[in-house]
């Protein structure tokens, strides 16, 4: 089995977000939360299905979210995107805080996780497939 475990760094809006992949076999297990301590907000688990229009791979996911925390997006889309690239199975778990957090904060904490999620799926891809 294959232990190799990726880390991540990015920083964004004054924190880093930290991002660690774990491979288990053909699936993998995804955390991201930020180095002030992080939490865990959102648990997402996606898992790669052939599209319904024929054509391609999908992703049929269930998520859990902590009240009052707004970590699905982040969860959710690195979850559905390693899950249909590398076709297998992912659980994501996010936890990034900010104390009053504005709207131009989220964009950009967004915009900081999607740049992690290419760099994921470039490694993932290279080393796994």
């Amino acid at each position: 089995m294959d232990s190799i475990k990726y880390r991540y760094r990015k920083s964004v809006c004054g924190v880093t977000i930290l991002c660690e992949v774990i491979p288990m076999g053909k699936d993998f297990t995804i955390c991201v939360w930020d180095d002030r301590g992080g939490h865990v907000g959102s648990a997402v688990m996606s898992v790669a299905r052939p599209s319904l229009t024929g054509h391609g791979t999908s992703t049929t996911t269930s998520v859990l979210n902590r009240p009052g925390h707004k970590d699905e997006e982040v969860a959710r889309h690195l979850a559905e995107t390693v899950a249909a690239c590398m076709d297998c199975a992912v659980v994501c778990t996010c936890g990034i805080h900010l104390d009053g957090i504005t709207p131009e904060q989220i964009r950009d904490i967004l915009k900081a996780c999607r740049e992690l999620e290419e760099e994921i799926v470039e490694d993932l891809q290279k080393d796994h497939m």
